[in-house]
């Protein structure tokens, strides 16, 4: 199997060296070191802190879709690769911390298996046979008591915050791990607020906002799709990105249009609700004709013959 970047045959002097990330087999000239692990090109890019925008865009879609999907971060629904960058940024993935063996089975898994393996049950019965500080203390012989001329009196450290005396307690030492921090009453909680914590806005295009039908060619797929969707548009059937862009730049020819009604304009054409916009939109599943889109959007059944509005359609005229 030839290197996954250089397409070299691995010898003597070219080694298979496996990328701490991404685990794909390189040879030694292909990748580069951090932090004492070898990674690829791609990896040295996301496993960046903080991520750089303009070297993720250099990416392919699936190596941005795949990293992100190894750290449980779900892309479904996102196509443009645009988006993808967005929810990389938003999202907080934690570098991986390595330490001692682990450095070395990132790059040499296979072959130092055996040895991590050793060392994990060596370090186990070390942990088994030494004793807790608790058993330490319970087989020391009492203390002599107070009245003894000899003892040596305890030291103890300096207690902040209170008066030193005869009557302050002795210093004891803590049990357990909890009892060496205790927060006091002035010290305000901490909440720590990830990146990820907060949803990705979702922008949502209007008409209003371009000045002209070729400044819709900006917008992404689904972006064209979300227009189409907010004005009623129907754009089944419609796969290709060219596709969305001729309903769109219609829908904005016919709004431009019709944005300014002249004052003679019969009322049979008019909205039968608002009177103040053109009939542009058919009620589903009844078929009639009898508002502007805007109204169609608010009825929840039919003026004419009160149906159940299901769905409101755009319809321009020919």
């Amino acid at each position: 199997m030839p290197c996954s970047k250089c397409k070299s045959d691995f010898t003597l002097f070219n080694w298979k060296i496996r990328c701490g990330e991404c685990e794909a087999k390189y040879c030694n000239k292909c990748l580069r070191r951090k932090d004492g692990i070898l990674y690829c090109e791609v990896c040295l890019i996301l496993i960046k802190r903080p991520p750089d925008r303009m070297k993720l865009m250099e990416l392919k879609v699936k190596e941005l879709r795949d990293y992100l999907n190894k750290n449980d971060i779900s892309t479904y629904g996102l196509v443009e690769k645009n988006e993808l960058v967005d929810l990389f940024c938003n999202k907080h993935i934690p570098e991986k911390q390595r330490k001692g063996v682990d450095k070395l089975t990132a790059n040499f898994g296979d072959p130092l298996k055996p040895i991590n393996g050793f060392l994990n049950n060596l370090e186990a019965v070390i942990t088994e046979q030494r004793p807790t500080p608790r058993q330490s203390r319970t087989s020391q012989p009492p203390r002599p008591s107070q009245t003894s001329s000899q003892r040596i009196p305890d030291v103890s450290p300096p207690q902040f915050g209170a008066a030193a005396g005869p009557s302050a307690p002795p210093f004891e030492e803590p049990t357990t791990s909890q009892e060496f921090y205790m927060p006091t009453a002035s010290e305000p909680p901490v909440n720590e607020q990830t990146p990820g914590s907060s949803p990705l806005p979702i922008r949502r295009p209007k008409l209003e906002d371009f000045d002209s039908s070729q400044d819709l060619q900006q917008l992404s797929s689904k972006e064209l799709k979300i227009l189409l969707t907010i004005y009623r548009v129907d754009y089944r059937g419609c796969i290709e990105k060219y596709e969305l862009l001729e309903k769109a730049q219609m829908l904005w020819e016919d709004n431009n249009q019709h944005k300014d009604l002249p004052e003679d304009v019969p009322v049979q054409e008019l909205c039968k609700l608002c009177m103040d916009a053109p009939l542009d939109c058919v009620l589903l599943e009844c078929g009639h004709i009898t508002s502007c889109i805007e109204c169609g959007k608010k009825l929840a059944e039919c003026p004419i013959c009160r149906q159940y509005v299901v769905r409101v359609v755009r319809t321009f005229k020919a």
